[in-house]
C-alpha cells in the first residue's frame, strides 16, 4: 500500500474506517511487513496500528490441530501451485489461513475474508478451510484488484 501518503494507503484507511473494520494480521505476516531499515522512520503498518484499522493477533495457537492442518495445508497448496519444495513456502502466507482457522474454530469470527496479495496462499486458504467445514465462511481477497478497486472508486 505505500506510505500513509500514498493514495492506495489511503483508500484502504477509508475502507476501514467507512466499514468498521480492523485488519488482523498474523505475527508472521506483520513481521514481513516491517524491515528493519535505519532509513525507514515510518512503517506503514505501524501507522495502520496506530490509527487502530489493523492490529496483530495474538500467536497462533498450533496445540489446536485445525490450525496446524491450515498452516502445512496451505504450504503444500502453494508449493504445488509454484512447483517447490513446501519446506521453501514462506510461511507469512500459509499463516493467514492458520489465523483463519484459530478464529473460526474457536467461534472468534463467523466469516473471514482472507486479503493477500499470493493468489496461491489465497486459493489455498479457501480450499483448505473448505475441507475443514469452512467453506462458506471463507473469502479470498485478491490485495491488488482490491487497492485498484478502492483507488478507482475515490476517483
Amino acid at each position: 500500500m505505500g506510505q500513509p501518503s500514498n493514495s492506495r494507503y489511503q483508500a484502504v484507511r477509508r475502507f476501514a474506517r467507512r466499514n468498521d473494520i480492523t485488519f488482523v494480521l498474523p505475527e508472521r505476516v506483520y513481521e514481513e511487513l516491517t524491515v528493519d531499515d535505519p532509513d525507514v522512520e515510518d512503517v506503514p503498518v505501524d501507522a495502520a496500528i496506530d490509527e487502530g484499522w489493523a492490529t496483530v493477533a495474538a500467536p497462533l495457537e498450533f496445540s489446536e490441530p485445525v490450525v496446524s492442518r491450515a498452516m502445512d495445508g496451505v504450504q503444500r497448496y502453494i508449493a504445488n501451485a509454484d512447483d517447490r519444495p513446501a519446506d521453501e513456502v514462506e510461511r507469512a502466507d500459509a499463516a493467514l489461513a492458520a489465523l483463519a482457522a484459530q478464529y473460526l474454530s474457536a467461534g472468534t469470527a463467523t466469516e473471514v475474508y482472507i486479503y493477500t496479495t499470493d493468489i496461491a496462499a489465497g486459493e489455498g486458504a479457501e480450499t483448505v478451510l473448505a475441507s475443514e467445514g469452512y467453506g462458506d465462511s471463507v473469502t479470498f481477497v485478491n490485495g491488488f484488484r482490491f487497492i485498484e478497486d478502492l483507488v478507482a472508486g475515490d476517483s
